[in-house]
């Protein structure tokens, strides 16, 4: 059955929330020691209960500076952790998050609706025709270069304003996801705050999401992100949490369709809160 993930986004009321499941080690999330399948696959369903959407599934970690892995090590980490999730939760929407054909194949093929590519195309083409042929779901997350050079001069220079610059280079990706006949409905853009961009250029960038696509139709990560920590001056990613959730929170009163989250319970409650709120406001006016 063909997945429609415009049909997902337009069928909500508050942005659909990603919750993230790292099977790496090398994450905002959890050590090496809790990235095992057996505690990946618990984190999945913990997160389901706590109100995730969607789980992103990663096996090899794209933050800035990241170390690779084997292509064999990724789909040895991802495809038993997908595989165990869908017998244990059907009904469960599984993206996975990697740059390379061979791992998006195996996962389409166990039954992943959507392929998370950070690297926009660029390192495996092929994606989009996986993608495609599977009625899938492909985002775009915009991004240069590798996780191990994103961060040089080089990937961060941008030449007038950066969500105008940021919106063509994914533009660009899109129209070669079409060409390969991902459906229009079944492609998300993501901005790829932190990937490429210095502190100064991501906080330029929120500001101007909009010039990158209608909120509606994005898919928006800043969970833990340096940029926050850079400004809050906490250096330890997972205390970052009430930077992250002011931020996310902006995202969802201007409509983002969907937020990549570590802390799904929090989100969850925080997006409930925002909506009663909203709803005792209209019956004041």
């Amino acid at each position: 059955m063909a997945f429609d993930l415009s049909s997902l986004l337009e069928s909500r009321s508050v942005s659909l929330i990603m919750g993230i499941v790292n099977t790496s080690g090398d994450s905002f999330s959890e050590t090496a020691a809790e990235s095992g399948a057996d505690s990946a696959v618990s984190r999945a369903l913990e997160l389901l209960q706590n109100g995730a959407d969607i789980l992103d599934i990663g096996g090899e970690s794209t933050r800035p500076g990241a170390k690779t892995v084997s292509v064999e090590e990724e789909l040895n980490r991802v495809i038993p952790v997908l595989k165990e999730i869908k017998h244990l939760r059907p009904d469960a929407i599984c993206s996975i998050d990697t740059r390379h054909g061979e791992v998006a194949a195996a996962a389409l093929d166990a039954g992943a609706e959507i392929i998370n590519d950070v690297s926009m195309l660029r390192e495996s083409p092929e994606i989009a025709g996986l993608v495609a042929r599977h009625n899938a779901a492909l985002i775009l997350s915009h991004s240069r270069g590798t996780p191990q050079d994103m961060m040089s001069e080089k990937n961060c220079i941008y030449s007038g304003n950066i969500a105008e610059t940021v919106a063509a280079e994914l533009g660009s990706a899109a129209a070669i996801a079409r060409q390969a006949g991902v459906a229009e409905r079944n492609i998300l853009l993501d901005p790829g705050i932190g990937f490429a961009k210095t502190s100064e250029q991501c906080w330029e960038l929120l500001r101007d999401l909009e010039k990158v696509s209608p909120l509606s139709k994005m898919l928006i990560g800043v969970s833990r992100k340096s940029f926050l920590g850079e400004l809050t001056g906490e250096k330890i990613p997972a205390r970052r949490g009430g930077a992250t959730l002011a931020v996310e929170l902006d995202l969802a009163q201007r409509g983002a369709g969907m937020i990549r989250t570590h802390a799904v319970k929090e989100l969850k409650q925080a997006l409930t809160v925002m909506r009663q709120l909203e709803k005792i406001r209209k019956i004041r006016s």
